[in-house]
């Protein structure tokens, strides 16, 4: 369990790097969603590392958390300055929700298909 979140933080950090170096078409759409799911699969395999639960709960969790956190300072205009403000984008949308979703569901196939059942909580 432990390597298989390793490997999805590795992989959602790879992405997130993509967004922030990627200058192509569609940037808008890469900066604004493509960052949201890569940092919505990065909350699953930190809590996947620190939390032993369901793959169920570490889903509902990681959406109330990226829902929550992100929207959050979207709302009140809190946005973080630099790179974090590029991640966490400056606009409520209700897209984001969607790529949350997404991430969700990566990051549950990711589990899936990467640990043996027995080994599912930890």
């Amino acid at each position: 369990m432990r390597r298989a979140m390793v490997l999805l933080g590795g992989v959602a950090l790879a992405v997130g790097a993509f967004v922030l170096l990627y200058r192509g078409p569609g940037q808008p759409f890469v900066r604004g969603y493509v960052s949201d799911v890569s940092a919505t699969m990065l909350v699953y395999a930190f809590l996947g590392l620190l939390w032993r639960t369901t793959a169920a709960r570490r889903a509902l969790t990681t959406a109330a958390i990226a829902a929550a956190a992100v929207e959050f300072y979207q709302v009140v205009g809190m946005t973080p300055p630099g790179v974090g403000g590029v991640l966490v984008g400056a606009f409520p949308d209700p897209w984001d929700l969607v790529a949350y979703a997404i991430g969700v569901v990566a990051a549950l196939a990711w589990e899936r298909g990467s640990v043996r059942p027995g080994d599912r909580t930890g």
